[in-house]
């Protein structure tokens, strides 16, 4: 089978170790294995994101949207507000679970071009006491812009209101201190910057925030976040039937995760997406996005003159390159370009080789 360059936001190309992992056999998830398998992967997620913080966490099977929605609907008390920073799908996203499960929000919108103005948050907070939980995503994947974590950390902290991170797309990738950027909640998936595959997801959560949890009432048996905590902190269990098979992939990807090192990854992708936009500059392609608010890990460019997406993609996608549109507003004009998962330099300057003979035709 023709090898596949995966260039879209995850799922993201994965080695073959954690491909391999999944051919460990059938294991029944209410058996000591299993059990073992659950500890030792909850340990390595936080040995790699938490290790100096008084955190926890909780593994769910579903995407980071299974997640995010359980993070969401577990955190804000009867009566509260949920304040929601919103400047691109994924703050859209965190808007229309709270509005499904008929919350109090506030909602700060701003150009998904742009970065939420810290002064502007820092004054709604001040001013309503009734905010309980503030709520924003770390990379927007819409453009592949970095929002201001630490800054609205220190706010929140501050005005004693819980932050809430959707870091579904970066942790792994950025740079992020879950306890020197204050972040309570913090939401991500198996399948992105960790390198391992779709279907499982997990929340970090501070100590003191699964306390202030326990006072507010279940809203869903599924995504209830204090019930799966539970579960898998006293008896080693799932609630309900996890994806046993992900696991195996996942706590291969965490411990080569471990082995490159955090901070290894970082450079990395890092290194990648540097080489990538100083080639697209030389093939004259345009970044949506000034370099400095850029993450490590997603480029978005606009088309080129007389090219649509559809035929950008088909070509790249006739070579083996697979890569991903521009969302909304912004779909007839850009294209995006991802850079995390398990590639390699050869793949990159390939990609590269490839796309200035599609851009010659």
């Amino acid at each position: 089978m023709k090898k596949i360059i995966l260039l879209n936001p995850g799922p993201v190309c994965t080695s073959e170790r954690v491909r391999n992992s999944l051919l460990k056999g059938d294991m029944c998830h209410r058996e000591s294995e299993f059990s073992t398998i659950l500890t030792n992967t909850r340990k390595k997620i936080l040995q790699a994101f938490a290790p100096n913080g008084d955190y926890t966490t909780a593994i769910i099977t579903g995407s980071g949207t299974a997640s995010l929605e359980a993070g969401i609907c577990s955190s804000l008390s009867d009566d509260k507000k949920i304040l929601i920073i919103n400047n691109g799908v994924y703050g859209e996203r965190i808007s229309r679970i709270a509005s499904a499960y008929r919350f109090k929000k506030v909602e700060l919108k701003y150009d998904w071009c742009e970065r939420p103005d810290i002064k502007e948050i820092e004054d709604t907070i001040s001013k309503d006491p009734d905010i309980e939980v503030v709520a924003m995503v770390h990379h927007e994947t819409t453009t592949g812009l970095i929002n201001p974590i630490h800054e609205v950390g220190a706010i929140t902290k501050k005005h004693g209101r819980t932050f809430f991170l959707d870091s579904v797309s970066g942790l792994g990738g950025e740079e992020i201190d879950l306890a020197n950027d204050n972040v309570d909640i913090c939401i991500c998936t198996a399948n992105k910057c960790i390198q391992g595959l779709p279907g499982l997801s997990f929340l970090l959560l501070k100590q003191n925030e699964v306390k202030r949890m326990r006072n507010i009432q279940p809203r869903s048996l599924y995504l209830n976040v204090i019930s799966q905590l539970d579960e898998q902190e006293q008896k080693g269990e799932c609630p309900f039937t996890p994806s046993v098979h992900t696991f195996y992939s996942f706590e291969e990807a965490l411990d080569e995760l471990l082995e490159e090192g955090v901070q290894g990854r970082l450079d990395r992708y890092k290194k990648a997406s540097s080489y990538l936009r100083k080639e697209f500059k030389r093939l004259n392609l345009e970044l949506l996005l000034p370099e400095g608010h850029l993450s490590n890990t997603i480029t978005a460019l606009y088309l080129p003159q007389n090219m649509t997406y559809a035929h950008l993609h088909d070509s790249l996608k006739e070579r083996g390159f697979v890569i991903y549109a521009g969302q909304g507003e912004l779909n007839k004009k850009i294209f995006r370009i991802a850079n995390m998962g398990e590639l390699t330099m050869d793949d990159l300057e390939s990609l590269i080789a490839n796309l200035q003979e599609v851009l010659s035709e």
